[in-house]
């Protein structure tokens, strides 16, 4: 049985368990300006950032609590910070899965070296366009030609290295720019020798991101696209057949009511519950205030500074967050969630309801 499944299903006996996954914000800075990024057109405050005595205790709390994944996740662009390659280190000799979101363009040939020597396991690079034109216009500096050098780098040390790790997937944010240039990023992704190919529609956080939404027309030429692309992928980790549906693209930051219609006639117990984030993981933020995913809620009380991983996953906000789920009382800015985890959550509710199944009939 899956390790996360099986921790929920200890929440579902009655047996409170430890967080499966943290997620981590090392910085705000970024090298680049991508237009549909929520930062896009701000000036960002680089707040009080954990130092790496902080991150040190965290990873040995989490190690404690028999945390399975660390995720290395932006605001900002994780490896802007010098130290990040440290935290990385550590979460590998701490015998953790190591994730990373990067934009690509830092990594070094010592450091791809590096980290392909102590097993990290899953790089995430944003990549959404096929050219060089339209991948720089998107990501507002010059990162095609880092990108793909990189990418050709990982490669070529994992071969002559001979292993598999880090698993390389491509995560590009879909917008009226580049819905029509799928195909080709599809074939430069299989060119390039990547594991995955995951596709985001943007969610809305500027009146410039409003603009590259797509459209209800656009959404349905996407759909056929996507169809086409997908025929495409074999081989290759994907997302695209769900944008078979294209009413998805049109949800992006009104999440809510797509997330309320998959549990809508079920009853008020374990397996009708929303979103299960607040049973598995915890969101660390830059500046060290906690709350159970991605970054978006500002209501949080708890900061690792002052207390324990243990102490904030069994505090009175986690337990408060986990009601509000187990009574569906969605919280505004689960508008803003991403079409890809509530897919997610959906496979979960599944995979819970098999194992629950399977233990009764012991």
């Amino acid at each position: 049985m899956d390790e996360k499944i099986r921790r929920l299903l200890n929440w579902f006996n009655g047996r409170k368990d430890f967080p499966y996954s943290i997620e981590v914000s090392p910085t705000l800075k970024c090298n680049l300006n991508c237009l549909f990024c929520w930062r896009h057109g701000k000036k960002v405050e680089v707040t009080d950032e954990l130092s790496l005595d902080e991150y040190k205790r965290i990873l040995k709390e989490a190690n404690q609590l028999k945390v399975k994944e660390i995720r290395i996740i932006g605001g900002g662009e994780p490896l802007m910070r010098r130290d990040t390659f440290e935290i990385m280190k550590i979460v590998k000799k701490s015998g953790m899965f190591g994730y990373i979101c990067t934009n690509g363009t830092l990594f070094t040939e010592k450091m791809i070296k590096e980290l392909i020597k102590i097993g990290w396991d899953h790089i995430k690079i944003s990549f959404h366009a096929p050219t060089k034109k339209l991948q720089d216009l998107l990501t507002g500096g010059k990162s095609f030609e880092r990108v793909v050098k990189n990418i050709k780098m990982f490669i070529k040390w994992k071969g002559k290295i001979k292993t598999s790790k880090p698993k390389l997937e491509i995560g590009l944010v879909l917008n009226k720019l580049n819905f029509k240039e799928i195909t080709s990023m599809l074939n430069l992704v299989k060119k390039l020798g990547v594991d995955a190919f995951f596709i985001e529609p943007l969610t809305v956080y500027t009146s410039l991101g409003r603009k590259l939404k797509l459209n209800k027309k656009e959404a349905r030429e996407f759909k056929k696209i996507a169809e086409k692309a997908f025929k495409l992928s074999k081989g290759l980790e994907t997302n695209l057949q769900t944008f078979f549906s294209p009413e998805f693209i049109q949800k992006t930051g009104k999440m809510v009511e797509e997330i309320k219609k998959m549990i809508e006639n079920k009853r008020k117990d374990f397996l009708s519950i929303p979103c299960y984030e607040p049973w598995w993981r915890m969101g660390i933020r830059v500046d060290g205030w906690v709350c159970p995913c991605g970054f978006l809620d500002q209501s949080t009380t708890e900061n690792i500074k002052s207390k324990s991983l243990k102490q904030i996953w069994f505090s009175k906000y986690f337990e408060e967050k986990r009601r509000q789920m187990m009574e569906k009382e969605l919280p505004e800015y689960c508008q803003k969630c991403c079409v890809t985890l509530v897919h997610y959550n959906q496979l979960i509710r599944e995979q819970l309801s098999k194992a629950i199944l399977t233990e009764k009939q012991k």
